[in-house]
């Protein structure tokens, strides 16, 4: 019994000279972060310095999906390579119950991990829970509220829990997840924040039509859009504050060259509140953090979808599950590309991990492929269709594969939808008439993923995020 639980032990190991070679990696995921909202993804006016000297040092990809349209399964997809609606129970209330985690594989081989920062993956946040050594303490939707003592942006103190966690293990391969809360509601940055970004003339042509309309909905409801802005990219350069900081570690350790650093986004950027529309009406002011007013800072969410996309958080669209998604890795992964060509998941964080790290994984237990090959300066041609559905019987599944996004439906009458993304990224124009055969196709295909998922679904406690 000794023997065989000796060489179990010694097969799960990768070999000495693969360990040596292992990046230490960090994995920064911004909370309701659009597409365009980096300046180095087009904003005209964001300051995101560091984001966009991380792009010119690595690989900036235009084709990255989420796999939800809110917080838990936009991160239960990376964290377990599987599509969040094959879940039953709601990770954020349950956990992934018996999936593995690329916390738990890494763990398994060698790695040092640690989580900072906001957690919605599952009730239990001990040390160990997904084989994560160290937990932070400003995990959990709570943190979200919380700001710091000095004259930081409100993420600061993870940044400072990350650091030192590097810090303590710099002599051996780390997994870091840092997961912010910007910029999730509500944005309300104090005003050592806000004279850091300066002043802000805010000129509405620079926008796609659809932001212009962001822009009058807060009119209407009683706000100014530049003001409103000012306070969002405030908030967003207090996070690449300290993406800058913790970068500047990596190199003061001598790290950064075989260190594999991601920034991502769970998922696009949120709508101005929650009564977003034309018909939308005032609330009763209430008071909020700092004096402010509740209304005025729900007007805040003032994320952008950039220039070619439409939609945001809750929706499937474009704007909604394309995210921006950077990889800097000095040692493997050119500098200064930008990849327009691979359609690549959250999915497929897992398994492209575990293949980067030399863990053996069976490609069939998971909804994500191998896209390695991109995030080391190749092109990844996808074999895997991309599905979206929410965690609820009756909502409407969503499927991209090659260049089509069928939008289908569970409604009796409701529209099928059908683009074509290499001509319409925005998805403006509905092929469904135009292309019966490719309709047929993708309806049978999505019907019969459709077919394989839960019955019923059980939330448990969360309400969603």
């Amino acid at each position: 019994m000794k023997i065989l639980l000796f060489a179990s032990l010694f097969l799960a190991l990768p070999p000495a000279s693969l360990a040596a070679d292992r990046p230490n990696i960090i994995f920064i995921l911004a909370d309701d972060f659009g597409w365009g909202d980096p300046h180095c993804y087009g904003h005209p006016y964001a300051q995101t310095p560091n984001l966009d000297k991380l792009a010119a040092q690595g690989t900036r990809f235009t084709k990255f999906h989420a796999t939800g349209v809110t917080c838990c399964p936009a991160r239960t997809g990376l964290m377990t390579g599987k599509f969040p609606a094959t879940f039953q129970k709601y990770p954020a209330s349950y956990g992934f119950g018996s999936r593995v985690t690329i916390t738990e594989l890494l763990k398994k081989n060698g790695y040092t991990t640690g989580h900072f920062g906001k957690w919605h993956i599952g009730p239990v946040l001990e040390p160990g829970t997904y084989g994560i050594d160290v937990i932070g303490s400003d995990q959990g939707s709570a943190g979200k509220h919380r700001q710091p003592e000095d004259n930081r942006g409100r993420d600061a103190p993870m940044y400072d829990q990350a650091i030192s966690f590097i810090e303590q293990h710099k002599a051996e391969p780390f997994y870091v997840n840092i997961w912010d809360h910007i910029s999730h509601h509500p944005i309300h940055p104090n005003q050592a924040v806000l004279d850091a970004f300066g002043p802000l003339e805010l000129d509405e042509s620079k926008f796609t039509p659809e932001m212009r309309e962001k822009f009058e909905t807060c009119k209407k409801l009683g706000g100014d859009p530049a003001t409103h802005m000012r306070a969002f990219l405030a908030d967003v350069k207090s996070m690449d504050a300290e993406i800058g900081r913790l970068l500047q570690k990596l190199d003061e350790l001598g790290l950064s060259e075989n260190t594999l650093v991601v920034f991502s986004s769970d998922q696009g950027a949120a709508p101005l509140r929650d009564t977003e529309g034309a018909d939308a009406k005032p609330r009763k002011k209430n008071k909020g953090p700092a004096g402010s007013d509740i209304d005025d800072i729900r007007l805040n969410a003032m994320g952008y979808a950039g220039p070619n996309f439409r939609g945001g958080k809750h929706t499937d669209l474009e704007g909604g599950v394309c995210v921006p998604f950077i990889v800097r890795w000095p040692a493997r992964v050119p500098a200064g590309r930008v990849d327009e060509q691979s359609v690549i998941s959250g999915a497929d964080w897992l398994p492209s991990l575990c293949a980067i790290t030399g863990i053996s994984v069976n490609a069939s237990d998971f909804d994500g492929e191998d896209s390695s090959k991109a995030l080391l300066g190749g092109v990844h041609v996808r074999t895997k269709p991309l599905y979206w559905k929410t965690n609820t019987e009756k909502s409407d599944p969503t499927l991209l594969v090659e260049n089509w996004k069928l939008h289908g439906s569970h409604r009796r009458k409701g529209e099928v939808a059908l683009y074509d993304l290499a001509a319409d990224p925005g998805e403006k124009t509905n092929l469904a008439e135009k292309q019966p055969e490719v309709l047929k196709r993708l309806t049978e295909q999505l019907a019969a993923w459709t077919a394989t998922l839960p019955k019923t679904y059980d939330h448990g406690d969360d309400k969603g995020d």
